[in-house]
């Protein structure tokens, strides 16, 4: 889109929904989200796109034909003259929009089309349902080649319930910013928390905390090595670098606290590994 762009002395646009139409559509959806709307943003303008077009897709969108989306959005509000399309995108009322609508309509409203075709890693092809799958199995470290970057969650931290720091081991509360977004499946996972342009190597636990709470929602909650302070009601990016161990139900509390210890040193096995990589 951008070398399009350029050659034509035009402007790159990437046109989304802020949330998945099915949204609208359906009455019950389970989290699905795998980047949120300020990290998608700033993922396309690093790539070098100059505008992204957030629809909200509402009940109007949705009874919306595929000739007006093209007409008075694409054509009338963008003005494109060139649209780029990916191979699984459809757009309009019944899905009518595809690839071969919009090729059939070139000279009509005078633009260009071309088709993005499925990109393959390792024998499948790239796709946000393969992604959530292995996210939802919690294999991250899976999932990041087909991200090209790790997985991770942007939430507000709130106050737990202390457990944590009685044990010796204070852990942030994590509430995620997006109620869609998909959270991985149940472990203790290694990675990152970012927050004020600082970034903590982290053990990070996604359950229900069976020992010492047996929540009825699942928690985030993270544990940041190296750090002690307070960061209530601050805006926390984690990182999934990987999954250590399924989440499970000690018998006492210090069982639960030998389980953390031996995280904590696999977590530092890891770190070590990481910097003498860098």
């Amino acid at each position: 889109v951008i070398e399009r762009a350029t050659k034509m002395q035009g402007e790159s646009v990437v046109i989304t929904y802020y949330h998945h139409p099915k949204e609208t559509l359906s009455a019950s959806l389970a989290p699905y989200l795998l980047t949120e709307r300020e990290k998608k943003t700033e993922l396309l303008q690093a790539m070098g796109i100059a505008h992204i077009l957030y629809l909200e897709f509402d009940t109007e969108m949705a009874g919306m034909s595929a000739e007006a989306f093209l007409r008075d959005i694409l054509i009338g509000r963008i003005g494109a003259r060139e649209i780029v399309f990916g191979y699984d995108c459809h757009f309009g009322k019944g899905r009518e929009g595809d690839y071969h609508f919009l090729k059939e309509r070139e000279r009509h409203y005078g633009y260009r089309s071309s088709l993005i075709k499925p990109v393959k890693l390792e024998g499948e092809i790239v796709s946000s349902s393969l992604i959530r799958n292995l996210v939802r199995e919690g294999n991250v470290l899976r999932a990041a080649k087909f991200l090209n970057r790790e997985y991770d969650l942007e939430g507000t931290v709130a106050h737990g319930s202390g457990l944590g720091r009685e044990l010796g081991f204070p852990t942030l509360n994590i509430i995620p910013s997006d109620p869609y977004k998909l959270i991985p499946a149940n472990g203790v996972y290694f990675g990152k928390a970012l927050f004020d342009n600082r970034e903590f190597f982290c053990l990070t636990n996604v359950g229900y905390c069976p020992t010492l709470k047996n929540l009825e929602e699942r928690t985030v909650e993270s544990f940041l090595i190296g750090y002690d302070g307070d960061l209530y009601k601050k805006r926390v990016r984690i990182t999934f670098n990987r999954r250590i161990r399924d989440e499970k139900r000690f018998p006492d509390r210090d069982s639960l606290v030998s389980a953390i210890q031996q995280d904590l040193r696999v977590a530092q096995d890891l770190i070590e590994t990481s910097l003498n990589e860098a």
